[in-house]
C-alpha cells in the first residue's frame, strides 16, 4: 500500500466535501482509515472515522471520534473546526461558536475556522460580525470560493446588493471546474440579485 500523507489527504477530503463530491470523499476517507489503522496512527484514525460519520450525517457519532482525536492532539485546528460544525448541525450553536473561538486561539492560520465562524454568525443573523471572519479567511486564502460565496450571501442579507454581486462573481471565478452544484447555486443567486 502506498504511503498516505494524512495532512494532504485531509485537506483534499475537506475540499471534496465542501464541493459536494461525496462519493470521491468517501473513497478517500476509507483509504485514509485503512492506512491509519495499518500505521497505528490513532489521531488520524479517529479523525477520518469522524469524517466517515460526517458524510453519513451522524454528527453525534462524528463528534465522539473528534473528541478522541482532540484528546490526542488538542490544538488541531481542523479537528476543532469539524467538531464545531458537528455541534452546529446538532443545534448547539453557542458551543459551536466557543469551539471555533478555541480553534482560532490555538491555530491562527486555519482559514476554515474563520470561514466557519463567519458562516455560523451569518446563520444566526449576526451579519456585520460575520463579515470580519470571512475577510480573515480570505486574507489567509484569497481564492477560497466558499468564503467568497458566504461573504456575498452576508452582504445580500444586509441589503448591500452591489457588494453581494461583486463577491458572487469572484466566487464564480474560483468555483469553475470544482463544483457544478456550487456554480449553479452561485449563478442562481446572481440572477436573483438582478430582479
Amino acid at each position: 500500500m502506498e504511503e498516505v500523507d494524512f495532512e494532504k489527504e485531509r485537506k483534499a477530503v475537506d475540499r471534496l466535501i465542501t464541493f459536494f463530491q461525496f462519493k470521491k470523499a468517501a473513497r478517500q476517507i476509507e483509504k485514509c482509515i485503512k492506512s491509519a489503522r495499518m500505521r497505528k496512527n490513532s489521531f488520524f484514525l479517529h479523525y477520518f472515522l469522524a469524517q466517515r460519520y460526517i458524510l453519513r450525517e451522524d454528527f453525534h457519532r462524528a463528534k465522539q471520534y473528534l473528541n478522541v482525536a482532540l484528546s490526542i492532539k488538542g490544538a488541531d485546528g481542523c479537528t476543532l473546526n469539524d467538531k464545531a460544525l458537528c455541534l452546529a448541525e446538532l443545534g448547539r450553536y453557542e458551543e459551536a461558536l466557543k469551539c471555533l473561538e478555541e480553534g482560532i486561539r490555538k491555530d491562527r492560520d486555519c482559514a476554515s475556522l474563520y470561514h466557519n465562524k463567519g458562516w455560523l454568525l451569518n446563520c444566526l443573523g449576526r451579519y456585520r460580525e460575520s463579515i470580519i471572519y470571512f475577510y480573515k479567511a480570505l486574507e489567509l486564502e484569497e481564492d477560497r470560493p466558499e468564503a467568497l460565496y458566504s461573504l456575498a450571501d452576508t452582504y445580500a442579507n444586509l441589503g448591500n446588493l452591489t457588494a453581494a454581486k461583486k463577491y458572487f462573481l469572484r466566487a464564480l471565478q474560483y468555483i469553475k471546474g470544482k463544483s457544478s452544484y456550487m456554480r449553479k447555486e452561485t449563478l442562481k443567486r446572481l440572477k436573483a440579485l438582478e430582479h
